[in-house]
């Protein structure tokens, strides 16, 4: 499904990708029954995984925020479905002007191609340089697929790099949010008042809201990645900030509030395209 956001002068439309299902007990062992209340879990006890992606368009220039998993045949899995869904919100493909990644991981850029093309051909496709200087030299499942999912974009001669906060569209700035991966970067949207951060895997669950410090196996640097967390929720604590994630419950939109002293992910109902 897709769901459509408004920031501003900019509409930002959540598109699901795909979803797994997925043992509670890979998360973190302390972990709740009260923080698993976000997640409604199958028969079997498995919650739902999600990967979300993004379009952040003004109606004259369109980029893509991360783009999916991809077309992968795994089981208790849907993925591969963005190209399609992102064709249905009437923009063309060709049109876009750059794609920013969050980071390396699969689950984020194997969507960036679709039997064996590159599914947005003009686009600049955007990543942290200390992302590609770290996953060029692993040889781990992550690495593998890194580098096998970026030789068709440096083919075709369509990777930029950055190494600093780095506004790609008028108030739309990819930041650098370091721990998850070393060259990991979220997204802020500033616009007419409005203030919208698409969070990549800042966080993948909402328990991190309240304890940033459960990290995950696929955090880099669990130290350094539950810190980043801690900053960037305790910075748009009740405030009218939107945080996106694409790994929380879909639409994963909500705001980051106080509940009888706690901090906490308030989800936000926003409508369905």
């Amino acid at each position: 499904m897709t769901w459509k956001l408004d920031c501003g002068s900019y509409k930002v439309f959540v598109i699901e990708d795909g979803y797994y299902w997925r043992d509670p007990a890979t998360y973190d062992e302390r972990a709740s029954e009260h923080d698993w209340r976000f997640h409604p879990k199958a028969d079997d006890g498995k919650v739902r995984l999600n990967f979300g992606c993004y379009v952040i368009t003004d109606g004259d220039r369109t980029i893509m925020i991360d783009a999916g998993i991809g077309d992968i045949d795994q089981p208790d899995m849907v993925a591969g479905l963005m190209p399609e869904r992102f064709d249905a919100l009437g923009i063309a493909r060709d049109s876009v002007e750059t794609v920013v990644y969050s980071h390396m991981h699969y689950d984020h850029i194997g969507g960036s191609r679709r039997d064996g093309k590159v599914v947005f051909p003009n686009a600049r496709h955007v990543f942290h340089t200390k992302e590609w200087d770290h996953w060029k030299t692993v040889s781990d499942e992550f690495g593998k697929a890194a580098q096998a999912i970026m030789e068709p974009l440096f083919d075709a001669d369509l990777v930029d790099f950055i190494d600093e906060d780095t506004e790609v569209l008028p108030g739309v700035t990819a930041v650098e949010s370091f721990g998850h991966t070393p060259g990991h970067l979220t997204i802020s949207v500033i616009s007419d008042g409005t203030r919208t951060i698409i969070g990549g895997d800042v966080s993948n669950h909402p328990f991190h809201v309240e304890h940033p410090h459960w990290s995950l196996p696929v955090d880099n640097d669990h130290q350094q990645a539950g810190n980043t967390r801690d900053r960037l929720f305790e910075r748009i604590r009740d405030t009218d900030t939107a945080f996106l994630a694409g790994h929380y419950p879909m639409p994963g939109v909500g705001k980051i509030v106080t509940d009888d002293g706690v901090r906490v992910y308030q989800p936000t109902a926003v409508p369905k395209v």
